[in-house]
C-alpha cells in the first residue's frame, strides 16, 4: 500500500545521503515524487528552494545532496553562482574528481557510488519498499553534473534490472520522466545496450545554451541510442556556453510543459 513519505522515513539517510523535502499542499495530494540533483560544488538546499518556487501540484520533491565533498582547493568563490552555486558547502556526485586532457574537470568521473546509494538507500529501501511507490512514479531533475548523474542513474538501473527481470513482458523499470539541464553524456549511457528493445521508455528533456554541447545534434543522437523519447530545448543566451539554471519564463516554460504532460500520465 502506498503512503506519502514523511521526514521520519528519511532519518536513516542523515550521514550517507542527506535530503531536503518539499511537500505539496496538502501532502496527502501527492501523486508523484521528484528527485532533484544539484550541480558540481553545490548542495541540496538551493534545489529544495527551487522545488518550493516551482511548487508542482501533487508532487513531493526530494532534493538530494551529492555523497562526495569537493576539495577546498577546487571550490571557487561562493559568489560564482554559475559554476558552483551559492551554498556554503560544496558536494559532487562523482566517484572522483579527475582532470581531462585539457586540464578541465572530467564530466564523467564515474558515478557508481552515487548510483548505488541513491538507488538502494533512497529509491528501493525508502520509496519502493517502505512507502510503496514505483519507479514510474518518480521524476528526475538534474542540473550540470547532477543532470549527467540523472542520466547515469536511469541507464544503470535499467541495465541492472533488465538482467534481473523475471517478467520479460513488463521489462525493467523506467522513471516517469527526466529533466537534465546542461548535462554531459555519461559512459553509462554510451556503453550500454543500444538495441531498440533495451532503450529506456522514460521521456527525457535536455535543456541548455543553444551553442553548447548539451543540446547539440551529436548529443541528441547519442542519447537516442539509449532513450526512446528525447527532446532538446536550446536557450538563446548571450554566452553560447552558459548552461545555468532557467532564468525567465521563456526558459522555464518547456520544462513546465514537459512535467505537466508527465503528471497527466
Amino acid at each position: 500500500m502506498t503512503h506519502v513519505p514523511t521526514e521520519t522515513d528519511f532519518a536513516g539517510l542523515d550521514t550517507a545521503l542527506p535530503v531536503a523535502l518539499h511537500f505539496p499542499d496538502p501532502p496527502a495530494s501527492t501523486t508523484a515524487i521528484m528527485l532533484l540533483f544539484h550541480g558540481l560544488g553545490d548542495a541540496e538546499s538551493p534545489f529544495a528552494a527551487f522545488a518550493r518556487a516551482v511548487n508542482l501540484p501533487g508532487v513531493m520533491a526530494i532534493a538530494v545532496r551529492g555523497p562526495a565533498v569537493v576539495p577546498p582547493a577546487l571550490v571557487l568563490d561562493d559568489a560564482d553562482t554559475d559554476s558552483f552555486g551559492t551554498g556554503p558547502q560544496h558536494f559532487h556526485w562523482g566517484d572522483d574528481l579527475r582532470l581531462d586532457g585539457a586540464g578541465q574537470l572530467d564530466d564523467d568521473p564515474g558515478f557508481d557510488r552515487a548510483v548505488n546509494l541513491v538507488d538502494s538507500k533512497l529509491i528501493q529501501d525508502i520509496l519502493v519498499r517502505k512507502c510503496g511507490w514505483r519507479y514510474d512514479d518518480i521524476l528526475l531533475f538534474g542540473f550540470g553534473q547532477g543532470g549527467t548523474f540523472a542520466l547515469a542513474l536511469a541507464a544503470r538501473i535499467h541495465e541492472q534490472q533488465q538482467h534481473k527481470s523475471t517478467t520479460p513482458s513488463s521489462g525493467p523499470p523506467n522513471f516517469k520522466g527526466i529533466v537534465a539541464i546542461g548535462p554531459a553524456v555519461p559512459s553509462a549511457v554510451t556503453t550500454g545496450s543500444s538495441s531498440s528493445s533495451a532503450r529506456l521508455k522514460a521521456p527525457l528533456l535536455v535543456c541548455g545554451a543553444s551553442g553548447g554541447d548539451a543540446v547539440s545534434d551529436e548529443t541528441a543522437e547519442l542519447l537516442r541510442t539509449r532513450f526512446s523519447n528525447v527532446q532538446t530545448v536550446p536557450w538563446q543566451r548571450a554566452r553560447d556556453d552558459d548552461n545555468g539554471m532557467p532564468r525567465n519564463r521563456a526558459e522555464m516554460m518547456p520544462i513546465m510543459q514537459f512535467l505537466a504532460a508527465r503528471l497527466r500520465v
